[in-house]
């Protein structure tokens, strides 16, 4: 009986309308009956959840369940038998990612919708990822594509599992992504024997249980970049305009200069002066985006993400480029 929705299970014990376990599966190895249900009950309050924000992905309860109940597994197994079991399982399932690991193992379980919601939201990730990582923006393209594809093939040994599903949880779905493109990038070095520095490319690689430090690490350098690849574009885009427009540009951000000091210098109205700053403004963007797109092969839907990386740091940019 499901205790939801008061329905009978189904024969694989799955309620027919909610998709909630209606019976817990027996004890798995060094979990107890007491861990295991522990795991299904926490499961069931994060399947609710993630099935809120997602309705339309699909993926049971229990499928969730199973698969914390896997990686709890393999966690207990490589402790000290001095350390309890159930205090590792309980700091493992508050310190778990389950929206992320909700979304992976519906992909992995082969949900089409689960697939276009990961391409969607961490395409962009992939993609800026591997062109940190390449020496190209062509072989950057063909390194995300890649991946892409890699994710959601099944494992080399057979035995079925894609790599998606090696996800545990622990640690950003979004650090893990970036983890695997570096791997693959310096696989790739390895594989054609380039003359360039491995250590050049190499992470300190975070353990199973530990990503936080690498979560940081990685989006450290990805702002770094993001900030490199913006300022270029930006130095490009100023050295469009002539030289009243800079000067303009210059006594507005490095001076102080408000509109009406602005208005005065070009002996126009103050709403001229704000309209030509506007307008500016716009063509710098939109030179931006254009470079981004065409010289370093960024999507147009990805350039808000890098820009994103990178606004934090691009006032100070233009302070320096202006003052060159």
């Amino acid at each position: 009986m499901c205790p939801a929705c008061n329905l009978p299970g189904g024969a694989d014990e799955v309620c027919p309308n909610c998709g909630r376990n209606t019976a817990l599966p027996p004890a798995q190895g060094s979990l107890g009956p007491e861990v295991v249900a522990a795991i299904h009950a926490r499961a069931d309050t994060q399947w609710r959840l993630a099935c809120q924000a997602h309705p339309h992905v699909s993926l049971s309860s229990r499928q969730l369940a199973e698969k914390v109940v896997r990686i709890a597994e393999k966690h207990v197994s490589a402790l000290k038998s001095d350390v309890s079991p159930e205090h590792v399982v309980e700091e493992l399932i508050e310190n778990l990612k389950w929206s992320d690991l909700f979304l992976t193992t519906a992909c992995a379980a082969g949900d089409s919708t689960a697939w276009e919601l990961f391409r969607k939201q961490y395409r962009s990730v992939i993609q800026f990822a591997a062109l940190k990582t390449s020496t190209s923006a062509s072989e950057a393209a063909e390194l995300s594509d890649t991946l892409l594809t890699d994710l959601f093939l099944p494992h080399e040994s057979g035995r079925g599992e894609s790599k998606i599903a090696q996800y545990h949880g622990l640690g950003s779905l979004e650090g893990w992504i970036k983890v695997v493109v570096h791997r693959m990038a310096v696989d790739q070095i390895r594989f054609h024997r380039r003359d360039v520095p491995i250590e050049e490319l190499e992470l300190e690689l975070p353990s199973s249980d530990v990503h936080a430090k690498a979560d940081q690490s990685i989006k450290e350098r990805d702002t770094q970049r993001a900030r490199e690849i913006v300022s270029r574009c930006l130095t490009t885009a100023l050295e469009q305009l002539n030289a009243q427009e800079r000067l303009v540009l210059n006594l507005y951000y490095l001076e102080g200069v408000n509109l009406k000091g602005i208005a005065q210098f070009l002996k126009a109205h103050e709403s001229t002066a704000s309209r030509l700053l506007d307008r500016l403004r716009a063509q710098l963007q939109k030179s931006v985006n254009k470079q981004l797109h065409e010289e370093f092969k960024v999507r147009k839907t990805e350039v808000p993400h890098l820009i994103q990386l990178a606004q934090g740091h691009l006032d100070i940019d233009l302070k320096k480029i202006l003052s060159q």
